[in-house]
Order: C-alpha cells, then structure tokens, then sequence
C-alpha cells in the first residue's frame, strides 16, 4: 500500500496534514528546519495552484454553458429568419432571393422511383353478377393502382380502372362470360409494377346462379 495517495487532492491534503506534524518534530523523525521550511512553502504553493485550477475548471464550465446557450439561442434564430427567406423566394416565385442572401436554395426533390408490386390479389364473386378484387400494395409518394381484365377469346388485357383504394368491385364484367384474367399495375410517375395476374372461370352454381369454380395464375 502506498504511503502517499494518489490523486492531486488527496496527495495535497496528506502534505497538508503531514507539513506541521513533520516541522513540530522535526529532529525527532530526522528532518532539519530547512527541508520542513521548504516542505511548508511548497504545500502553500501547492494549495494555491490546487484552488486556482479548481477555480478555472469551475469558469470554464460556467463559459461552456454561457457558450452552449449562446449558440442555441442563435440557431433556433438564424433558423428561423433562413425560413422566413425561403417562404420570401416561394412566395414571390423569385430563385435570386437566395443568391442576394448567399443561402442554397432547396434541393430537387428525389424522384421516389418504382412502387411497390402489388402482391395476394384475390377475387370473390359479387352477386348477382360482378367481381370483388382485393390486393396489397402502397400508395406512398403519389402511388395509384390500376385494374387491367382480359376477357374469354381476347388477347391483351384492357385497362378498367384507376383507385387509391386496395379493391375494386368490377360490375361491368358482360353477362354469360364464361372466363376472366385480372392483374393490378401500381403507377408512380413514369413506372408502372404490374402484379401477377389471376384467372377466374365461372360456372352455374346449385340453386341457380353463377359461382367462381376456379382461381389461379394466369397465363
């Protein structure tokens, strides 16, 4: 175990306590008046450099605040006159408002790309005559879908619809078809995402009626 502490303070606060205990006997323990004179004046200047320091950490962390609340003020200001001269450029339709304050004006938007493909299409039938379709897709960033049918004996599929909403009701499907094809394109922009496409094939049902017998991938 060592003798004297070591941390500043309590290295300082042992001489403190040792120097008059030391200068009473020194004889005794074998020091002369010359090194306990010496050991006071050192433990004096020690005392003052200690206090001073203390004193200077204790400023420098009141300036540390004073300068945090400083900046913070003048952030939050600066803030706001930059929005007060953009909303200015906006509102006058004028770009050299940001030239004439030396601040960059707004970046471009970032084009938000491709949607998302609308994934699970499902159908039910709607009585007495009609589709219910029902999907998962997005409509984030200015996305819409569109619903696309391909009946019996035709070759491409027909636009029908554009919607925000994840269903569609088809109740212009002509009577008597014995067969349909749907898929759903999600549209963003220039990028349309088409789903996968379902096939439906109807048949008369128990009772009378009309009954979706089948649904699977089209082809």
């Amino acid at each position: 175990m060592s003798t004297v502490p070591k941390t500043i303070a309590d290295r300082l606060a042992f001489y403190e306590q040792h120097a008059p205990v030391w200068a009473a006997a020194a004889t005794t323990i074998g020091l002369s008046v010359t090194q306990v004179t010496a050991l006071a004046a050192l433990v004096n200047d020690a005392r003052v450099a200690f206090d001073d320091a203390q004193a200077a950490r204790n400023a420098s962390k009141a300036a540390t605040v004073l300068q945090a609340n400083a900046m913070s003020t003048l952030s939050d200001f600066g803030a706001d006159l930059i929005k007060t001269i953009r909303a200015y450029a906006e509102t006058n339709n004028n770009p050299d408002v940001y030239a004439t304050a030396q601040i960059p004006p707004p970046a471009p938007p970032t084009p938000a790309g491709p949607p998302d493909m609308p994934t699970d299409l499902a159908a039910s039938f709607l009585f007495p005559w009609g589709i219910r379709l029902t999907w998962k897709g997005s409509v984030a960033q200015g996305a819409y879908f569109g619903v696309f049918r391909r009946l019996r004996g035709e070759s491409n599929f027909t636009f029908v619809q554009t919607t925000k909403e994840k269903s569609f009701d088809d109740t212009s499907l002509p009577a008597g078809v014995a067969s349909v094809d749907y898929y759903i394109a999600a549209f963003r922009d220039q990028y349309q995402v088409n789903s996968a496409a379902i096939a439906l094939q109807f048949a008369p049902a128990a009772g009378g009626g009309t009954t979706v017998t089948s649904l699977g991938l089209a082809a």
